[in-house]
């Protein structure tokens, strides 16, 4: 699928028009407005995004942009087919990544007179960009963004992506089901790093777990080999002394991951105890691909949490066309800007545009409390983050013949109004 020996093993079960996807998205986004306001006829939308084109997060800016630029099609055929009027466009500029160029291309934006823009996708970007945004009247709605310090009311940013302190409770939730007694982190010290193990040794103590110190690396380290040496000799001096429950590390990073796990496999104390992974390492093809670091985490099976994958058949049906689209398969942050599209076409919409900032926040919660997307209900808290629907799936390495492929292991799943519940992958409930 993605070359290389890699695949991904799921169940698609997916036929028929491609369009379906657009007319489920198209009606449950029409219906969100029966009773708030009514569509404006004639006129056009344009509105920004920024994307990560280049740079470490390339691929996951390709599958937005090819999300968006779906987005586009299908609501101008929306339009036609409405008898509205209009067009709607999305102006691509490129972050690399990088927050200062974030800021930038915000900038190129305002300058031709944009106002709303989806993204930018990372943390950092966003929290670069929040303040250009607040003071001009700009509207941001990232779909990647989900650091809890970041969650702000009444600023110009909206996120589409679940908290990570969602993440942490999904992936604590899992350890301790199977029956880990001590975690031992390993991260990353950036924001993102930092943050999780604070969140996750919260809260695997809050389920009577054992959270230790751990190991905290800098981010530009290139050699883990005395970090490794010396956690093995802490995992494997803990898992002699401890009798109630396993000894688990919890690693909070990013690309790094497959050096570190090739480094591990050199120590028998980490090969003897289960892995949990972030979101970052959930379907990490480097991983996949390099047959070492591979087969350690098949060993330990690295079980990472990825935002869930939404059930109904328009979900599956809008991650093919991506995929088709963009020719990688799609991260659900691309899904949730696809979402986000259809969210600020509809409150521009409902309006009459994007030039009053003022009005066009007190519509978008309105619009989202109401919208059923592809990834689910939009509803936002009174922080503008997302608030109802954010399951998250478990992945873990599968082996056939010659060939690794990811497999979906866990989910961690919430339904409003009912109590969250972890099911493995045979649909048992946990």
């Amino acid at each position: 699928m993605n070359g290389h020996g890699v695949g991904r093993k799921r169940r698609v079960g997916v036929s028929g028009l491609r369009r379906l996807a657009v007319a489920c998205l198209a009606v449950a986004a029409l219906l969100a407005l029966v009773g708030v306001a009514a569509a404006q006829k004639g006129g056009g939308y344009t509105f920004g995004a920024l994307l990560p084109l280049t740079g470490p997060l390339a691929e996951r800016g390709k599958t937005s942009k090819a999300a968006l630029e779906l987005a586009q099609t299908d609501i101008n055929s929306y339009l036609a087919t409405s008898g509205a009027g209009g067009q709607a466009r999305f102006v691509l500029e490129d972050t690399g990544g990088k927050p200062a160029t974030a800021v930038e291309q915000l900038r190129a934006l305002a300058g031709q007179g944009i106002r709303v823009v989806i993204g930018p996708f990372s943390d950092d970007e966003a929290e670069a960009c929040l303040e250009y945004a607040n003071k001009n009247n700009m509207v941001l709605i990232s779909q990647g963004s989900s650091g809890p310090f970041l969650s702000k009311k009444g600023d110009n940013l909206f996120r589409l992506s679940p908290s990570d302190t969602y993440q942490a409770e999904a992936v604590t939730s899992l350890m301790r089901q199977e029956g880990v007694g001590t975690v031992v982190p390993l991260w990353q010290g950036d924001r993102y790093g930092d943050d999780m193990v604070v969140h996750v040794k919260a809260r695997f103590r809050q389920l009577g777990g054992e959270a230790l110190p751990g190991a905290r690396f800098a981010p530009d380290r290139k050699d883990f080999a005395e970090i490794l040496g010396d956690l093995a000799k802490q995992v494997g001096q803990l898992s002699r002394e401890r009798k109630n429950g396993k000894v688990a590390i919890y690693f909070a990073g990013g690309a790094e991951v497959v050096t570190i796990l090739k480094g591990a496999s050199k120590y028998p104390e980490l090969a003897a105890v289960p892995w949990y992974g972030c979101d970052a390492t959930a379907m990490f093809d480097p991983i996949a691909k390099d047959p070492e670091s591979a087969a350690f985490a098949m060993k330990v099976r690295l079980a990472s949490p990825r935002y869930g994958e939404g059930g109904a058949n328009v979900y599956a049906l809008t991650e093919k066309r991506i995929q088709d689209k963009a020719d990688l398969f799609p991260d659900t942050q691309s899904l949730a800007a696809y979402d986000g599209a259809w969210a600020v076409f509809f409150t521009a919409q409902a309006v009459g545009g994007t030039g009053d900032a003022a009005r066009f926040k007190q519509m978008l919660p309105r619009v989202c409390e109401r919208m059923y997307g592809v990834t689910g209900w939009l509803a936002l808290n009174e922080h503008g983050d997302r608030r109802e629907d954010w399951d998250f799936d478990f992945w873990v390495l599968g082996h056939d013949k010659d060939k690794y492929f990811w497999e979906k292991a866990a989910r961690y799943q919430f339904e409003p109004g009912t109590a969250k519940e972890l099911f493995l992958s045979s649909g048992k409930k946990k």
